[in-house]
């Protein structure tokens, strides 16, 4: 009875535990990749240091390490009380309810409920404080999480704010989470507007941050003041960078406004300066592939230096994301362009042995791109149909479904072998009618 109360109790609770985190095994480990190497670049510079490693923490013990989930919740009460010197107590709350959780879920129950009595009574003490404090630390984690979250951490900012409206790092997150919240496509001159506004007020609050100061360049570059951006995004590369939060969105500007090797000298500069950095060779080698099949590239008699540059860094990056599919991926693609099929072969035969380990939407991606390269790098148009088919009957809405889809189609229009085979195959899928639709 009593680990039955106690596990209402914890269900009440605001944290991590209780925001439906819930997600593939693949994506949550992509995740903390990131999270890593976001912790490794920025340390507790970072104003929102200790919501990261609480993030940190939650995905660590979803993903089966308690020992590592329980390090990363001290490290998020260090940079918590480091950070948060003012009221530290109740920039605790969702920290504890995190604590009391895994402690539950280590057979602690003792342990557990002291951290849920602590909440109580934070919660009792401060009944007008400790909300907006917890709404602050979900507008975070929802704004990392996933994309399809950030109109939800839109909200959650504001609800933060209503009660802590000079609170700059509310302010800062709110602008940064608005101006993610909308598809390019999706932009209004309104909400251009809007959004150019609060990051020009974080840029004011916070001048040295790298990632507002870039989406700020962004925002400009989009409204049309290309020139000031460029004079802005000039500034910011003479001064040498302690954090490479928003270094990625740096590059995209100077690879969409400027040139692809602006991008990459870039990319490449940095990386001398931090030669032990993985996340910049990740970023250098995705320059190298955005150049590499870029339409002007292609007509270079010189791409295949190039080439060779991206295939030795796309090796290395591997090496450092072990569990990356797309960028194994990757590797096979810059291994086909430099003609080197076999290799490319050796890393889809290998995740064909592993394929009984990915989760459904990983699989569907893997089939699709491995149809992709049974076309086009070994002419077998049999074997690349029949993992099209393997992608389509994977019943997830996703881009990888739809290119899958579109070929099977196109045969079926071109009346070539196997195109009455495959009519029958997509009329018994078609039931929610996501085949009809093209």
């Amino acid at each position: 009875m009593a680990q039955t109360s106690l596990k209402i109790r914890l269900q009440g609770l605001e944290c991590h535990f209780t925001w439906k985190l819930d997600d593939s095994r693949s994506k949550l480990e992509s995740l903390r990749e990131t999270l890593i190497d976001i912790i490794s670049s920025e340390g507790v510079q970072c104003s929102w240091t200790g919501h990261l490693y609480n993030l940190l923490a939650y995905l660590h013990h979803a993903l089966g390490s308690t020992e590592d989930a329980l390090h990363c919740l001290k490290k998020a009460e260090e940079a918590i009380r480091l950070n948060c010197p003012d009221d530290v107590e109740l920039s605790l709350v969702v920290h504890y309810g995190n604590l009391a959780w895994v402690h539950y879920h280590q057979g602690e129950l003792t342990e557990s409920q002291t951290y849920v009595e602590k909440v109580g009574r934070l919660l009792q003490d401060n009944p007008l404080h400790c909300p907006g404090v917890v709404w602050g630390e979900r507008a975070w984690t929802l704004n990392k999480f996933d994309v399809s979250k950030r109109k939800a951490a839109v909200y959650c900012f504001r609800m933060a704010l209503k009660g802590d409206p000079e609170n700059k790092v509310l302010r800062c997150g709110y602008a940064i989470a608005f101006s993610k919240s909308v598809d390019r496509k999706d932009i209004t001159p309104k909400l251009r507007s809007e959004m150019l506004e609060h990051l020009q007020i974080a840029r004011e609050l916070e001048p040295d941050h790298l990632t507002i100061t870039v989406m700020y360049l962004q925002r400009l570059a989009a409204s049309g003041q290309v020139e000031e951006a460029h004079k802005l995004a000039k500034e910011v590369i003479e001064k040498p960078l302690d954090s490479f939060g928003g270094f990625g969105l740096l590059l995209s500007f100077f690879r969409e406004y400027v040139s692809h090797d602006s991008s990459i000298d870039l990319a490449r500069r940095t990386l001398e300066r931090h030669p032990d950095s993985r996340q910049l060779k990740k970023r250098l080698a995705q320059c190298y592939k955005w150049k590499i099949f870029s339409p002007e590239e292609k007509r270079n008699p010189m791409r295949h230096i190039l080439i060779e540059n991206a295939v030795n860094l796309y090796e290395e990056v591997v090496a450092v994301y072990p569990k990356s599919l797309a960028l194994k991926l990757e590797l096979s693609a810059m291994y086909k362009e430099s003609g080197r099929v076999d290799r490319a072969d050796k890393i889809f035969e290998d995740l064909l042995l592993d394929r009984e380990g990915m989760e459904p939407q990983d699989l569907q991606k893997f089939y699709n791109r491995y149809a992709q390269h049974l076309f086009y790098a070994k002419q077998d148009d049999s074997r690349s149909i029949d993992f099209h088919k393997k992608a389509v009957e994977i019943m997830l809405p996703t881009s990888q479904r739809d290119s899958s889809i579109r070929v099977l189609l196109s045969i079926v229009h071109n009346g070539e072998d196997r195109a009455e085979e495959i009519v029958d195959f997509l009329d018994g899928l078609d039931g929610e009618g996501a085949v009809s639709r093209f």
